[in-house]
């Protein structure tokens, strides 16, 4: 069998070296993977305040007996903190997949998490 006319041939000093390197992700992949990402982040950090909420005195969701005092919500840091430490740990499977923006800004964005977190 004959190989295709009009292909290059490429045999002994003109054949160029095998590639050794991965290539990056493309830029607008990658920018689409970040916004996605960053969609599931919120999600994620919206779930971790609803359950680090904290309901001080005896209020409780759809009493029908409630007298309509004030109630008091404090933000428990930890299940905040840990949703913005794995965002950040997500970041490193992201740059390993050569996702450069996307691991940038998941990175940015568990720092921010996790600032909110520690000021709470």
């Amino acid at each position: 069998m004959t190989a295709p006319s009009g292909l290059p041939r490429f045999r002994g000093a003109d054949a160029p070296p095998p590639r050794t390197e991965r290539r990056w992700l493309p830029v607008a992949g990658d920018i689409a993977l970040a916004a996605g990402l960053l969609v599931l982040d919120v999600i994620g950090v919206v779930v971790a305040v609803l359950l680090g909420v904290d309901v001080s005195g005896d209020w409780k969701p759809f009493d029908p007996g409630a007298d309509n005092s004030e109630v008091t919500l404090s933000l428990h840091w930890l299940p905040v903190g840990g949703a913005g430490g794995l965002v950040v740990l997500s970041a490193g499977p992201l740059y390993l997949l050569r996702a450069g923006v996307s691991a940038g800004l998941q990175v940015l964005v568990g720092m921010a998490v996790l600032v909110v977190a520690a000021y709470r």
